[in-house]
């Protein structure tokens, strides 16, 4: 089994939650945490329950900032060959991970979504403005 999660700097986790369960539906696999909040003022703690919680799975954590001390914490973690390990998440990145084929290898599941991520990129100031009707959004 796969679990993700998506870990922040404040309230972004649940923002993309919010977002991806419109767009996606439920994710019952998928854990938020809100790190330096109220809530949760260090993510070791959240990170190192589910570990506990979840012995024998993988888990992809997203994190927002490379380098940032979210994703700095979540690092420690990869000493364990379950955890895996992304950062920069994005809308498209966390859809292309979460919506995943659960028999496709995570890594190619990961390597996969950042590319496609990129892809999802780009700079719309000179496109040319296509007429899209509202079924194909």
């Amino acid at each position: 089994m796969r679990r993700y999660v998506i870990a922040t700097h404040g309230q972004m986790a649940e923002g993309l939650r919010s977002t991806i369960e419109i767009i996606a539906g439920e994710q019952e696999n998928l854990t938020c945490i809100c790190a330096y909040t109220k809530e949760c003022p260090d993510p070791m703690p959240e990170f190192q329950k589910l570990l506990v919680q979840y012995p024998d799975d993988e888990i992809v954590i997203m994190t927002d900032l490379f380098g940032g001390s979210v994703n700095n914490n979540a690092l420690i973690l990869t000493q364990d060959s379950r955890i895996h390990v992304v950062t920069g998440v994005s809308l498209a990145l966390a859809i292309g991970i979460l919506t995943s084929d659960m028999e496709e290898d995570t890594v190619s599941v990961i390597r996969n979504a950042i590319e496609e991520a990129k892809d999802a990129m780009m700079y719309c100031e000179h496109m040319d403005i296509v007429e899209v009707e509202d079924d194909e959004f």
